[in-house]
């Protein structure tokens, strides 16, 4: 990401950093990308949905919420609100009812990625 884009293009933080892996994400066909889908009156900023149709013996399907915090205001502090944040976030998602039927009978994994600038400050599952 450091490479391929312009310190402007941070201006929108989050929005820029979903953009980007979005794009990365699509490179193959493995998973349908939907972003900011709406579950339990929240909106996950990532969801990658198996190619079930295409792929029968996917395995895993993914949610994924992004932080950003400008490189100014990065602190240990607000990383750790950060983590938390997106945390509570993903325990909410999780329990929507429509989820199964993205998912199917895939194992959910929820991811949470902090970034400040283009930097990767923080990646791990809940």
């Amino acid at each position: 990401m450091n490479r391929q884009t312009a310190l402007r293009e941070f201006i929108d933080g989050e929005r820029s950093v979903q953009t980007f892996l979005r794009a990365y994400l699509n490179v193959t066909n493995y998973y349908v990308t939907k972003s900011e889908c709406e579950l339990n009156k929240g909106f996950c900023d990532i969801l990658l949905i198996p190619n079930l149709l295409n792929f029968p013996d996917m395995g895993y399907s993914y949610l994924l919420e992004i932080k950003y915090i400008k490189s100014a205001d990065y602190s240990k502090s607000k990383l750790q609100e950060k983590i938390r944040l997106a945390g509570e976030q993903l325990e909410k998602y999780k329990d929507d009812t429509s989820l199964k039927t993205f998912t199917g009978t895939t194992k959910l994994l929820k991811i949470i990625l902090v970034f400040s600038g283009v930097e990767l400050k923080y990646k791990g599952l809940v």
